[in-house]
């Protein structure tokens, strides 16, 4: 189940987005609101989400320094009511860019782009790695494969002096 953080500084605002998405997302799960952006990167480093509403203008960090220190670890959407501010929104990576008071119709649109987002989202390399090294696999090279001519012959590793490099071959 994904989660998304809410960075709103106000909360009457913050409990109508939390709305929208759980209309238009039932199975996403919230963290937060964070009511500054300090409290939005603690909850961000503890929770981990995969998306971040981020209210531009938050008390202390604002919501681009938000997203910058988060960087490409999540997808985030900006969530304000200046518009001026969309061209460095986009600049740090945003997904989308909603205006407030948000819209249902607007909200929806957001979170299918998302669910594409998060369908198309590349491997979490650091998970994958620990998955394989958690896997029972030879914990050594026992055989090694070597071509004379067209024969190929397997060798065993244990039966191997030293291996020789010459140009792109190996003896």
């Amino acid at each position: 189940m994904p989660t998304a953080l809410i960075a709103e500084d106000e909360p009457m605002l913050a409990a109508q987005l939390k709305s929208r998405l759980a209309d238009a997302w039932p199975e996403l799960g919230i963290v937060g609101p964070a009511a500054n952006g300090d409290e939005a990167l603690l909850l961000a480093r503890s929770h981990q989400p995969e998306i971040a509403f981020l209210d531009i203008r938050l008390p202390g960090r604002d919501g681009l320094e938000v997203a910058r220190t988060l960087g490409g670890s999540v997808h985030i959407v900006f969530v304000t009511a200046y518009d001026e501010y969309a061209v460095a929104a986009f600049e740090e990576g945003a997904v989308d860019y909603l205006l407030k008071p948000v819209a249902a119709d607007r909200v929806a649109k957001v979170v299918a782009r998302l669910k594409a987002r998060l369908r198309s989202a590349p491997l979490d390399l650091a998970a994958v790695l620990s998955r394989l090294a958690a896997k029972d696999a030879p914990a050594t090279l026992r055989w090694v494969r070597a071509s004379l001519g067209n024969a190929m012959t397997m060798i065993a590793i244990d039966d191997v002096l030293y291996f020789q490099s010459e140009d792109k071959y190996t003896k």
